[in-house]
């Protein structure tokens, strides 16, 4: 009965999440203040992560993740309320096995990942740290991890 919850669960949201689109459409379309368009055209903190696995074999496992995250601050300057500080992170992982389970006669197993984050932000200050690493295990394990954080503030105008 677990099981099948899940996948019920994730209908009931994303049946949710597109009739909220929906509704919040129905107002239509609304003029923006050159305050609210400063904010849209001045830009903001942008990160992303791509993640790919591959497993052969017998036994094959692959498994992929992502998740990002962006964030706006208040303007520093009165007098430039386009100009805010922003930051943004975003990490992926993937992992990936292949092993023929010590049987004979198979095609030779395999597995891969591919990470990849990337990210900008703007400002006279800018900040990014990234990593990205490969682990090679036992048994035909392959896994990979990225990790990005930008941050960009206007200081000293």
């Amino acid at each position: 009965m677990q099981m099948m919850r899940e996948p019920v669960l994730g209908v009931i949201v994303a049946g949710t999440m597109l009739c909220s689109s929906i509704t919040a459409l129905a107002d239509g379309p609304m003029v923006l203040t050159n305050g609210q368009l400063d904010r849209i055209t001045a830009g903001a903190a942008i990160v992303t992560s791509s993640t790919d696995a591959q497993a052969a074999g017998v036994l094959a496992l692959a498994s992929v993740a992502s998740n990002s995250v962006v964030a706006g601050g208040t303007a520093p300057f009165k007098s430039q309320p386009g100009l805010t500080n922003s930051a943004g992170a975003a990490d992926g992982t993937a992992v990936a096995a292949g092993t023929n389970l010590g049987q004979q006669n198979q095609p030779p197993p395999s597995s891969g990942t591919s990470v990849t984050t990337a990210g900008a932000a703007e400002g006279n200050l800018v900040i990014t740290a990234t990593v990205n690493h490969t682990f090679q295990g036992a048994g035909g394990v392959t896994a990979q991890v990225g990790w990005i954080f930008v941050a960009g503030a206007w200081v000293g105008l």
